[in-house]
């Protein structure tokens, strides 16, 4: 216990410095723990939003701005595709809940998207108040939209052309309000759900075109020859989500490993950190130390007083990280990109925390056996003499 309290006032001598150290070794320690969280949590998302989807047809384009388009609905769609070609292609046999997507409108930002039936059934539903759209311009509103523009069941408004930005308003067709939903995943939540037809009424020149075909596919032999097939085969591009999400995770996993080298680096500046100012510390009270060992003090009493200091600062730095990760994750809705969240549960399972916990309480205390075998190696007696 006195070792300590001397310590913790050998610290507070010297905040500022302390302080500073505990800032730079808890933004490594923040950068490798967010890090970690951040893939647990986008790979958990990317699994659960493509679970039951292993073929996406669209417009030509980026495979990549298609999966963000129409199965993240964070990005700008590709373009359309032919209904009656499409259609041809839905006939196989190994397709399975088949859903297609049509976009072309917003209200203040916020997408409406015209699909079927079989796009409600996809939704993990909390609650859902009044129905489903099951007529041309009605509507089903999440409950985060219906609270943000004061929508409620038989309310009516008009969107915007375009799927980010009003490109021209649509005044003469107007959407009706006919259910409340909330979804337990929050990508459907910033979404405005209609019938495929909707979208055609508002836009007559885009009659008979989809967005986007969702499907999954039984076999698993046509699962990996069909994207092929179509993409040879017809006008528009054929994507298989599963192999395309693993890409993105690749180049998620390199973004994770640059930051966790910085993480790592900003915690190695700390330990020598650590290393000067004990040192620092011990040559400016070498009296104090020479005073312990000349009234029966041992090495290993003096050991504790030294190597306190530094378990206190990691301490202080592993306090300030889980600060930090604390505000990151309620704090999210402003530096997450609209669609992607961090999972709860990921986010505060503490598990795979233990390993870099222990580690950096060890780096810590290894700090400070140099200064510590320094010390012994100075003659205490004469600076007894000399204070």
């Amino acid at each position: 216990m006195k070792a300590f309290y001397f310590a913790s006032r050998a610290l507070w001598h010297r905040r500022t410095t302390g302080l500073f150290i505990a800032l730079v070794w808890a933004l490594g320690l923040l950068g490798i723990a967010a890090t970690g969280r951040m893939e647990r949590s986008l790979e958990g998302q990317l699994t659960q939003t493509l679970e039951g989807t292993d073929l996406l047809l669209t417009a030509k384009g980026s495979p990549t701005q298609a999966i963000l388009a129409n199965l993240f609905h964070i990005d700008e769609p590709t373009g359309n595709i032919g209904r009656e070609e499409a259609e041809k292609w839905l006939t196989h046999p190994d397709l399975a809940h088949i859903r297609r997507l049509a976009y072309g409108d917003n209200l203040h930002g916020q997408r409406i998207l015209g699909c079927d039936s079989a796009t409600w059934t996809h939704i993990p539903i909390r609650t859902l108040q009044g129905n489903w759209p099951s007529a041309p311009m009605e509507v089903a509103i999440s409950e985060a939209i219906a609270q943000k523009e004061g929508l409620h069941i038989g309310a009516t408004f008009h969107g915007g052309h375009g799927t980010v930005e009003d490109l021209g308003n649509h005044d003469d067709h107007d959407y009706k309000v006919v259910g409340i939903f909330s979804s337990r995943t929050p990508l459907w939540n910033t979404l405005i759900l209609t019938t495929i037809q909707s979208v055609w009424t508002v836009h007559e020149d885009d009659q008979d075109a989809y967005t986007a075909v969702l499907a999954r596919i039984k076999n698993p032999m046509t699962r990996l020859m069909m994207p092929g097939q179509i993409q040879r085969n017809s006008t528009f591009m054929a994507v298989s989500p599963a192999m395309e999400a693993n890409r993105m995770m690749g180049w998620l996993n390199q973004g994770g490993q640059v930051i966790r080298a910085m993480s790592w680096l900003l915690t190695l500046i700390a330990a020598l950190s650590l290393v000067l100012l004990l040192q620092s510390h011990i040559r400016e009270r070498l009296a104090d130390y020479a005073l312990v060992r000349a009234m029966g003090g041992s090495w290993g009493q003096i050991a504790g007083l030294v190597l306190w200091q530094n378990i206190l600062l990691a301490l202080a730095a592993i306090t300030l990280t889980y600060l930090g990760l604390l505000v990151a994750f309620y704090l999210q809705s402003y530096w997450l990109p609209e669609g992607i969240w961090l999972n709860e549960t990921v986010w505060w399972d503490l598990k795979f925390d233990l390993p870099w916990l222990l580690l950096h309480l060890f780096l810590a205390v290894f700090a400070g056996i140099g200064p510590w075998i320094w010390l012994q190696k100075i003659p205490l007696h004469r600076a007894l003499v000399d204070s």
